[in-house]
Formats: structure tokens, C-alpha cells, sequence
């Protein structure tokens, strides 16, 4: 054969190669740039129903999801045109078909949960293969995100020290003509009032739980003109009642649910998780809340306690756990969060009996009563030494550390049945908190016994560990970790807003 004609085969050969290279090497490179480009809309899209569920978290409008989603996608050079939000519309009758995805929405018994669904698509130019005809194509993405629904328990001190400004805030209380009058009563904030005249008497003004003070402080968004008298407020406790008040006018029900515990003497509740769906049902409970009177008992001939104390923080602590236990919602944020104005001085064991150290002929006991001397002691419950304080730890290693099921840190190792695993803040009221007096007759005490004790149960609920605490380097009346500490009243809305602030956030796919 001739040897040109050999060439010429070959210059053929080599040219149809550099063709198929050249498309190798296109296919290569556009399929890169749709790889990068899909990567690229994905972690826009994700950002965006992030974003939106961050919203969604306190009920706000889908304008505002839209208008948050589409933020993030702009700023990832999405056009913001072809992104699409969908909730399960349940603030419409009918729901909205623009926004409304039925497969967010619960089924049969499921609870409501925080979904928002994102999806958006993206046109990509490719560089080589318009070569063969194909100029671009169009991708799609979406994600689900779900910001963590909330079940919440109120756990507030209602012992009759909660009334500690009637005799000092310069109000006619009592509706008597003359203010701050409690004769026989203390004039400091560390006597315990809440009923200075007879309960129920015909004309007689019941002292914080008279049926006039319902009405809330005038700004409140609950004010009611027709069922208010000022002289009759009860401080701080309506200063605790306002700010829950703000707190649960955030939560967003049905996605999120309430219940109200109270502790003085005995632990109660006031609203079960179940019943707590709605801000109406939310605000009705609060409203109810009364300022208990102290037991009808004296120790002065006997010299026992027992049964007379009446800020029982350890059956607080386990009223509030129980909801968890109760009316379980695996997938929501389990949360309490526990004020008082004072260290724990009442708790009673599985039999029902009060908790006391030592015994009428032998008092160990120091003020607040039922506590034993040693108060950097940790006892357990089979000790003489076992205490109110000690109950109270006990009780709040149980709901917040995690149970046996889940990696647990030493210091829980001895929770029995397991723990609840809440996430626990803690709000100390007052001056009782840091100014405790100690009677010199009975012992010695810590003057911070109260802040000792909420700063320990915030420790557990912050982290699930009772062996960590931030506030271990803090100086006493200063915010640490999940505890706060408020002067007065009117510092408990700071407090609240900056408690309801703090949401978990979580994203699936």
C-alpha cells in the first residue's frame, strides 16, 4: 500500500481520537460543574430551611420564612424566584394549597412538630456539551427542617415568703386606708405572709389571694380592667406572674406545650403537658396560681419542724419531671425552668414522711429548718444528716441527668430509675437567696444557701452532669450558665425573655 495513503488514514485515526477526547474531557468538565452546582444548592437550600425554621420556631408568619429563606438563598446566589416554603398550615381553616404540605402535618395521634419544608431549583449552563446540543439542564433540591418543639414546665415557689414586699412596698394591701400596716408581721424581706386576715371572711380582703388582683399590672396584654385593684397586688409574686406570662405568649401551641407546677410545703401541679396546648388554657392556669399560706403548725413546744417549713424545692423538681414521664414526647425539647426566693427547707421521703435531721429531743437542724449543720455536705438518704437541701439535689439529679439507657457521667451513676434528661434553668428571687439569716441559737449557715442549691440544680441542667459547674469560678448575684439571679421583681423579665431566648435548633434531610 502506498505510504501516503497510510498517512492520510492515520491524520483520520488521530482526528476522530481528538474528538472523542475532547468530548471525554467536556463530559468531564460539565459533569463537575453540575456536581459543584448541586452541592452548591443543596447547602443553599439547607441554610434556607434552617433559617426558616428559625422563624417558625415562635409561630411567625410565612411572610417571614419566605422572607427569611429567601435571604439565605440570595446570599448564596440562588435565584430566589424559584424557591418554595410549605408548613402544615394549620392557622387557616382551609389551609393555604401555596404553602400547605400535608405531609408535614401529624397523623392519627402524632403530635404537631416545627417542619419546614424548602425547595428550590437552579438552571446550569454547561460549557462543552452545548458542543452535541445540550445547553444546560435544570436540578432541584429541597430540605426539611425542624426546629425543635418545646415541652415546657413552669416550676415557681409559691410559699408564702413570695409575698415578702406586702408590708414594704408602700401599698394599702390590706385596703385598710394605711400602707405597708402589717402589724404583728415582719418588716424585712425574710418573714414568711401571705394571709393577714382570716381567708374567705365576708368583707374581708384575703391578702394576696384576694379575687381583685387577678387582673394583672396595667401594659399587661392580659390587663382586665373589670377584675383589678392595685392596692391588692401581691409582690413579687405578680412580678413572677408577668414575666411567665411573656415567657408562654412566645411559645407557639400546638407545637409547643406548657405545664405549671407550684411548690411550697408539697409539690402541685396546676396544668398537665396534655392540657397545656393552647395560650388561653396556658394563661387561665396562671392566672389561678394563689401564694400559699404557711402550715398551720408550730415547733416552739416541741421543737420539730417537721411539717411547718414550706419551700419544698425537692417535690417541685419532681412534679415538674413527672410531666416528662407522663405525657412523653421524645422528639421535643424537654425544659424546666424552677424559681424561688429561698434555699430548700421541707421534703419528704417515698413514705410520705417529712425529712428532717435529728429528732425533737436532739435538734440539728439550723434556719432555714430542716437543713444540718454541715452545709458543704452531700449526704445520702439513709444518713441521720439527710436534709431538705440534699432531697432537693437528689431530685434534681433525677430530672436532669440522662437515664441508664444513654451514656451517663459518673455523677449520675447513682440516678435511680434512670433520669429524665430535661434541660433545667434555674432563677434565683430576692435577697432570701443570698442574704439568708442564720440563727445562732441552732448552728451555722451559709448566708447563699438558696443560690448554693439553684446554682447546683442549673449545673445538672445544664450539661446532664451534676460534676460540672460554670459557676463554680462566679461571684455570688452574678448570672452563670442556665442560673440567673434577680434582685427584685422587676428584674424578672429580663431573666425570662433572655431563658426564652434560648432554643435548640435541629436540620434534617
Amino acid at each position: 500500500m502506498d505510504d501516503r495513503l497510510q498517512r492520510g488514514q492515520a491524520l483520520i485515526l488521530i482526528a476522530l481520537a481528538f474528538i472523542g477526547l475532547a468530548a471525554f474531557v467536556g463530559l468531564a468538565v460539565d459533569a463537575g460543574i453540575l456536581f459543584s452546582a448541586v452541592g452548591h444548592l443543596r447547602r443553599s437550600v439547607d441554610a434556607a430551611s434552617l433559617a426558616a425554621a428559625n422563624q417558625f420556631r415562635e409561630g411567625r408568619p410565612v411572610e417571614a420564612l419566605e422572607r427569611s429563606a429567601t435571604e439565605f438563598i440570595n446570599l448564596n446566589s440562588v435565584n430566589p424566584a424559584t424557591a418554595n416554603i410549605f408548613i402544615c398550615d394549620i392557622i387557616n381553616p382551609t389551609p393555604d394549597p401555596a404553602v400547605h404540605d400535608a405531609a408535614l402535618c401529624p397523623t392519627g395521634t402524632d403530635p404537631h412538630r416545627k417542619f419546614v419544608r424548602v425547595e428550590a431549583q437552579m438552571l446550569v449552563n454547561f460549557a462543552f456539551m452545548p458542543i452535541v446540543g445540550f445547553d444546560s439542564t435544570t436540578i432541584r433540591a429541597e430540605a426539611i427542617a425542624e426546629t425543635a418543639s418545646v415541652d415546657l414546665v413552669l416550676a415557681i415557689d409559691n410559699s408564702a415568703s413570695m409575698a415578702f414586699d406586702l408590708c414594704t412596698d408602700t401599698l394599702d394591701n390590706d385596703g385598710d386606708g394605711t400602707p405597708d400596716d402589717c402589724v404583728g408581721f415582719p418588716t424585712s424581706k425574710v418573714g414568711d405572709w401571705s394571709e393577714y386576715e382570716p381567708v374567705g371572711a365576708v368583707g374581708v380582703l384575703d391578702g394576696c389571694n384576694d379575687e381583685h388582683e387577678r387582673g394583672f399590672d396595667a401594659g399587661s396584654p392580659f390587663f382586665d380592667p373589670g377584675n383589678y385593684d392595685e392596692d391588692n397586688d401581691c409582690h413579687p409574686f405578680e412580678e413572677v406572674r408577668e414575666a411567665a406570662l411573656a415567657l408562654i405568649g412566645r411559645m407557639y401551641y400546638p407545637y409547643d406545650r406548657l405545664s405549671i407546677v407550684t411548690f411550697a410545703s408539697t409539690g402541685n401541679t396546676a396544668l398537665d403537658l396534655n392540657v397545656g396546648t393552647s395560650l388561653s388554657s396556658a394563661v387561665s392556669a396562671l392566672s389561678s396560681l394563689r401564694v400559699s399560706a404557711d402550715p398551720a403548725c408550730s415547733f416552739a413546744s416541741t421543737l420539730d419542724p417537721r411539717g411547718c417549713t414550706n419551700t419544698n424545692t425537692q417535690e417541685g423538681l419532681i412534679a415538674a419531671g413527672n410531666q416528662f414521664g407522663a405525657f412523653t414526647r421524645e422528639e421535643a425539647v424537654w425544659i424546666v425552668v424552677l424559681l424561688s426566693d429561698g434555699g430548700a427547707n421541707a421534703a419528704r421521703d417515698i413514705t410520705n414522711q417529712w425529712i428532717c435531721p435529728g429528732s425533737p429531743n436532739n435538734p440539728t437542724w439550723v434556719k432555714p429548718f430542716c437543713r444540718d449543720p454541715e452545709v458543704a455536705t452531700r449526704h445520702n438518704s439513709a444518713s441521720a444528716s439527710y436534709d431538705a437541701d440534699d432531697a432537693a439535689r437528689d431530685a434534681a439529679d433525677w430530672v436532669g441527668c440522662p437515664d441508664s439507657t444513654s451514656p451517663q457521667p459518673a455523677a449520675c451513676a447513682g440516678v435511680a430509675p434512670g433520669g429524665q434528661g430535661a434541660v433545667i434553668f434555674t432563677i434565683g428571687l430576692g435577697d432570701a437567696m443570698v442574704n439568708n439569716t442564720c440563727d445562732p441559737m441552732y448552728g451555722t449557715c451559709d448566708d447563699d444557701l438558696g443560690e448554693q442549691l439553684m446554682r447546683y440544680i442549673a449545673a445538672v441542667g445544664d450539661d446532664a452532669n451534676p460534676a460540672t459547674d460554670v459557676c463554680s469560678t462566679v461571684a455570688s448575684e452574678e448570672n452563670c450558665g442556665n442560673y440567673y439571679f434577680a434582685p427584685e421583681g422587676a428584674d424578672l423579665l429580663r431573666v425570662f425573655e433572655a431563658i426564652a431566648s434560648r432554643i435548640f435548633t435541629r436540620i434534617t434531610h
